[in-house]
């Protein structure tokens, strides 16, 4: 099998999706000496770093020109190209994709179109590697050579559950009403939930004492409206926090419109969420769930509300059952889904696909070439985004997160200062991201940021180039660890150069309601919000002296 020394992981989306199928695998690797790379799929540095790696591994990216060239790049040189994707998004077929009809019809189009354009790229790929049976099964039945690579927890997680299971073990006594829990990361389960909502209905009636927890964005189905007061709601957290809500529930709901194609070709990630903190999940029976889920041993598989409300019932009823189905499941995650096992068995298959391209080193170009049939028509190929590099989430502890602008700054040319108060949560801050504004142009100038202390000395400093910048997406500010930062308050300085007409950037603001507002000052002047910013601190200087698996390499 042909060694894979670097890989060079190009990501097409931000968020737990990025981190399931990339940051996780980068680790993966990691564990095994393999050094990776990780990028935005609109990086300009990506031409320059496909052939300084053996392997190119494209998550969610959608065809582009400067994709292509990367491509071609990485083909002309012998160096394999996996692509991966953790939905059914790659087939131009109405009976695939999950409902549209809440768009617009050119919201509509848009986003066919970017299944189209994930397609494309999938295209011009040697393998295909999926987080699930579905997936495999439609890649091959493609043509494509493709794999099956399941997602895992991260040793990050595995530390962060265990500490919740021991912050729940020392509680005095668990309370004695049984409580359910949902966990949403995103708005688009309003469907799922509401197909266990019968079952739900009856088992509230049943047990009086029985309450429900929901976290994150969902339209609760309203025949669940009179058992409000039993209803607990929290807003969606930050992932770290995750754990520690999951250990405060009794049994974890993972529904699904399972009998639909493209909600059946889901991941397990609720199986692994619970498990890792010894709390048995009741799911619908994907092929996902099935695999993960052995019914009766590590948790339960329901297919129809009657099947939801037996098995509710009997973990209601039963708390030993609950034990018992927890901790297998604990143990059965960390035996299949912990980063060694995982990242042996990617190794693997990176190392195969690596020595079949090694064997056929003539391979016909596929990149500029017209799709296979199959593909449909390239709407996208000859479209481009702007060579920007966006500030992806690092394997990295998530400090402070605030998103969705309301507003926007002034534009920052030469010899102003824009300034905003920061508190630091955590020790080990090594990023700062900021909102940033173009309107689409193309800047030549530089940013310069500096956190100062209460002091005026210089903490950190960092730069970017305004190129870099996207239009409303996140430009990173990296820095060395900053070893002592808890609690300690910085002010963001911001300054730039060689600006000129209609050549500075902006940044997003967001509304402020702390006593008295925090709000971003330019050039002394108040402004009509606070930055919108992430903040990433080093996993180790918040967890301690964890034994962690060996950091990534050139992480954004």
């Amino acid at each position: 099998m042909r060694a894979i020394e670097r890989v060079l992981f190009v990501s097409g989306i931000d968020g737990f999706c990025h981190r399931y199928e990339v940051l996780h695998r980068a680790e993966q690797l990691a564990a095994l000496g393999i050094e990776s790379t990780v990028r935005h799929f609109a990086d300009p540095r990506l031409l320059d770093e496909a052939p300084a790696h053996d392997l190119l591994f494209l998550y969610r990216v959608p065809d582009t020109r400067h994709v292509g060239e990367m491509i071609a790049r990485a083909r002309g040189g012998n160096r394999p190209v996996v692509g991966s994707i953790d939905d059914l998004i790659f087939v131009d077929d109405r009976e695939y994709l999950p409902p549209l009809d809440h768009l617009e019809p050119g919201e509509r189009e848009l986003w066919l179109d970017g299944v189209r354009r994930y397609r494309a790229t999938l295209e011009r790929c040697d393998a295909f590697v999926a987080p699930t049976e579905p997936l495999l099964e439609e890649a091959r039945r493609l043509g494509w050579t493709a794999y099956l690579h399941r997602e895992s927890v991260s040793a990050v997680e595995l530390t962060l559950a265990e500490r919740a299971l021991a912050a729940r073990g020392e509680r005095p006594s668990r309370p004695a009403a049984v409580r359910l829990g949902y966990f949403s990361g995103t708005a688009t389960h309003d469907a799922d939930f509401a197909s266990i909502a019968p079952a739900l209905v009856e088992a509230m009636q049943r047990n009086p004492d029985l309450r429900l927890l929901v976290v994150g964005p969902l339209e609760l189905d309203a025949r669940l409206a009179p058992f409000a007061r039993r209803i607990d709601r929290q807003p969606f957290v930050p992932w770290p926090e995750l754990a520690r809500l999951v250990a405060a529930v009794d049994v974890s709901l993972a529904p699904l419109v399972w009998r639909e194609r493209f909600a059946a070709a889901k991941g397990e990630g609720k199986y692994m969420e619970a498990a890792a903190v010894a709390v048995p999940v009741v799911a619908s029976p994907t092929a996902a769930f099935r695999y993960a889920t052995r019914d009766g041993e590590t948790g339960r598989l329901a297919a129809d509300p009657d099947g939801w409300l037996a098995a509710l019932e009997e973990l209601i009823r039963d708390p030993q059952l609950r034990e018992r189905l927890g901790a297998n499941a604990l143990a059965d995650v960390k035996q299949r889904y912990s980063p060694g096992p995982r990242g042996r068995e990617l190794a693997a298959i990176l190392g195969q696909v690596a020595e079949e391209v090694a064997r056929h080193p003539a391979r016909s170009p596929r990149a500029g070439d017209a799709a296979s049939p199959s593909a449909g028509p390239l709407l996208a190929a000859s479209a481009d985004v702007p060579c920007a590099r966006f500030a992806l989430e690092p394997d990295a502890f998530p400090d402070i997160a605030v998103a969705h602008p309301d507003t926007v700054s002034p534009a920052l040319g030469d010899g102003s200062v824009l300034v905003q108060k920061l508190r630091a949560v955590e020790n080990g801050i090594l990023r700062v991201d900021l909102h940033a504004v173009t309107y689409g142009q193309v800047l030549d100038h530089r940013i310069e940021l500096r956190l100062v202390d209460a002091d005026g000395r210089i903490a950190a400093s960092a730069h970017a180039e305004a190129a870099w910048a996207p239009d409303r997406g996140w430009l990173g500010f990296g820095f060395a660890p900053l070893p002592t930062s808890k609690g300690v308050c910085y002010t963001i300085e911001l300054r730039a150069t060689d600006t000129g007409p209609g050549n500075a950037i902006s940044f997003g603001l967001v509304g402020t309601t702390s006593e008295p507002p925090a709000r971003a000052r330019l050039d002394g002047a108040e402004l009509g919000g606070a930055l919108a910013l992430r903040v990433f601190a080093e996993w180790r200087a918040v967890l301690g002296a964890q034994p962690l698996a060996p950091a990534t390499a050139a992480m954004e």
